[in-house]
This record gives C-alpha cells, structure tokens and sequence, in this order.
C-alpha cells in the first residue's frame, strides 16, 4: 500500500508538517471509513481540498461507533476511561508499524535503561499503554517491575523501586501509581537520581493534583527525581513528552497541533492513525506555545482516564 509506505517514512524521515499528505490521509479515511465519511457529509464535506477543510472528529465518538478505515481488524484496544462505555480503538498488524515507528520517534530518552510499572502487554492485552511499554521492549532496554494488574501497593513498589532501579534510568508509571507511592512511602525515602514518566490515569485519585502540584508531592519521597510527563491515549498512535518539568508538551511534524487560538481545544492530526481517525477533536483545553501545548484540564467535569484536570 503505497500510503501507508510513504506515511511510515515521512514519520521516520519527515521534518515539517505535509499538508498534501495530511489532505490525501483525510480523503483516503473519508472514503474508507463509514462513519467518518458520514460524520463529513453532515458537515457539508464530501472530498477534502487543503487542511482547512479537514473535518476533526471528537474521541467521544470511539465509545459507540466503530471507526476503523482499513480492511481487516487484528485487535483492538480500551481506553481507560471510568463510568459508561470506553472507547475501542481497532488495529491491524499495518497500523501497529505505524504505531512502532511514531512511539519510537516520539520518545526522548533511547539511551536510557527503562523500568516500567505498567504491566506487560501480555497481561494487559487492550492496554495501549501497556502496548507502547512492549514495543519499547522490544526495541529499547526495558525492565518490568510489575507483572500483574494496574492496581499496585505503594509500599511494596517503593522497596522494588529502591532494590532494583538504577541511577540514571528512566521510570514508567501512570499518575494513579505515583500518588500512591507518595502515600505509602516515607519522605526522603527513594534517593535514587532518576527521571520519572508519569502517564496520567488520575480517574481514582479523590484529591484533585494539577500535574506540578503532584510532582511537588511526589519530591517529597523521591528527593533526587526528575518528573517528566507523557500525554497518550488509546485513541492515539503517537505520543507527547514533556523534556524537563517545567517544560510543556512538545509535538512534531506528524503528530501536528491544529489549534490556532494560544487557548483553545485540543485539535490535532496524527499520521500514524491511518487505521481510523487521524483528525481528533479531543475535550481538553490547551495553551499553545510554538512547537509546545499545555494541558489546562477537561472541558467537562467527568472523572476519566489520562486527561483529567492534575495538570
């Protein structure tokens, strides 16, 4: 397939922003994909002429319909929402090359030796998260510190932690897990120099913690940490890093940042997002800087997965 072969290496090899090949993903997913075509002629849409014209389609969407726009479906992945329907985001062994070769190009740290407490893909098999960890596995130096469920007890964790993390590495962990470590943990009582990843998922958290907020806290007990953030979700193949804690999100070439507004919503388009939807409308509230956006919480005050308001 000629498109998927030239998005695979604008991904790797691109440097600025291809509207002809955004247009061209648009049309082709206009086509193939029922309800987006739909959703694009309630909109007046029918054939998609430049980037303006680009119709972006609210996540919300994935929690009742099936929007997929290749022809044949390998698996699929749940987003990590509480309360009602998640969202099911469908793949294929194509799209999952698509998703290899944006999450690689994506991460900052390669040289680092990764420990993660998410659980492996093998346990948590519609966990795109836990899927982003396995490729990095697979490409990059990775050690589980958990291999069972999301749910973990901060106490034990923090003695893992110190027996076996090393200086200078990096630590995955979702923003549920760290909160937990800051409360069963003494403060002071994890001195390793590392840099800590967290990956949202503050659904069950009941305080509310910007994301600064909770690093603050989390310094406490990892007094030598550096605290970095990933902004993902299943609805999305690429990902967004934070390179320092004051830092915003950055975004690049293929996973462009539409919004126009310094504050406006989240409007992007993903190019490694062939399999369904690469123009998403997502409910959360951003400042743009250039290059970089900044998460200011959800447009709604439902509690859900990795976009609530801790930032």
């Amino acid at each position: 397939m000629r498109l998927f072969k030239e998005i695979k290496w604008y991904i790797e090899k691109g440097e600025k922003f291809d509207e002809d090949l955004a247009v061209e993903i648009a049309n082709f997913q206009l086509k193939n994909n029922k309800f987006y075509g739909s959703y694009a002629k309630k909109m007046g849409i029918r054939k998609i002429k430049n980037s303006e014209e680009i119709p972006f389609l609210p996540v919300e969407f994935f929690k009742t319909f099936e929007i997929f726009s290749l022809k044949k479906k390998d698996g699929y992945f749940v987003s990590s929402g509480t309360g009602g329907n998640r969202s099911i985001v469908y793949y294929n062994r194509k799209s999952l090359e698509l998703y290899e070769v944006s999450a690689l190009k994506s991460f900052p740290f390669k040289d680092k030796k990764i420990y993660s407490l998410i659980p492996p893909f093998s346990i948590a098999k519609t966990s795109s998260l836990s899927f982003m960890l396995h490729l990095f596995h697979k490409n990059l130096k990775v050690e589980y510190l958990n291999k069972g469920s999301f749910d973990i007890d901060g106490g034990l964790f923090a003695r893992i932690i110190k027996e076996k993390v090393e200086d200078n590495s990096i630590l995955f962990l979702t923003s549920l897990q760290l909160f937990k470590l800051t409360q069963n943990t003494e403060e002071g009582e994890i001195e390793k120099k590392i840099i800590i990843i967290e990956t949202g998922g503050y659904k069950a958290i009941k305080r509310k913690y910007r994301r600064r907020g909770l690093y603050r806290l989390a310094s406490r007990i990892f007094p030598n940490g550096e605290f970095l953030s990933e902004y993902g979700m299943a609805e999305l193949f690429s990902q967004f890093y934070t390179v320092s804690a004051n830092r915003n999100y950055i975004f690049g070439h293929y996973n462009y940042v539409f919004s126009k507004k310094r504050k406006d919503i989240l409007r992007l388009f993903d190019f490694a997002n062939l399999g369904t939807v690469s123009a998403l409308l997502v409910p959360d509230l951003i400042e743009k800087k250039g290059i970089e956006f900044d998460v200011k919480g959800r447009l709604t005050s439902e509690i859900r997965g990795c976009g609530y308001v801790f930032r």
